[in-house]
């Protein structure tokens, strides 16, 4: 059996384009002043419009905000943990009063405790979703 090679003309690759892509990295906007937080969260535009964005507003001296600020960096930078690329903006409420008034940014803490017992476990849920290091 005889067999017969053909050479099949391809074209030059000289000036051939390479061609690449790659995702989007999530952004984290760390304690942003007025202005970014209105561009970025408010009224955002072009290519950053399409993508959601996770407002942390925390306090430095609070403890529930040093153990979900972590968990939120993480979601916002692992897209496989909400399914979707997002971003973080984090706001410092005592360095920006103003916003967070606007928002009515507070943390309840009744008498009685309940609510706060809540706050808690919900801190706790998410520090063991995201498997955080506890505080302790």
């Amino acid at each position: 059996m005889l067999s017969r090679a053909i050479r099949i003309p391809t074209a030059s690759l000289r000036g051939a384009r390479s061609f690449s892509a790659s995702t989007r990295t999530a952004k984290v906007y760390e304690n942003v002043d007025a202005a970014t937080f209105n561009a970025r969260v408010l009224q955002p535009s072009g290519a950053e419009a399409d993508v959601p964005v996770l407002v942390d507003f925390f306090a430095t001296w609070c403890q529930p905000c040093k153990l979900l600020s972590p968990a939120l960096k993480k979601v916002a930078t692992q897209k496989d943990l909400v399914g979707k690329q997002v971003d973080l903006v984090t706001i410092d409420v005592d360095q920006h009063q103003d916003i967070a008034q606007q928002f009515k940014v507070s943390f309840p803490i009744p008498p009685d405790g309940v609510k706060t017992k809540r706050i808690a476990d919900i801190v706790v849920a998410c520090r063991s979703r995201l498997c955080l290091p506890s505080s302790q």
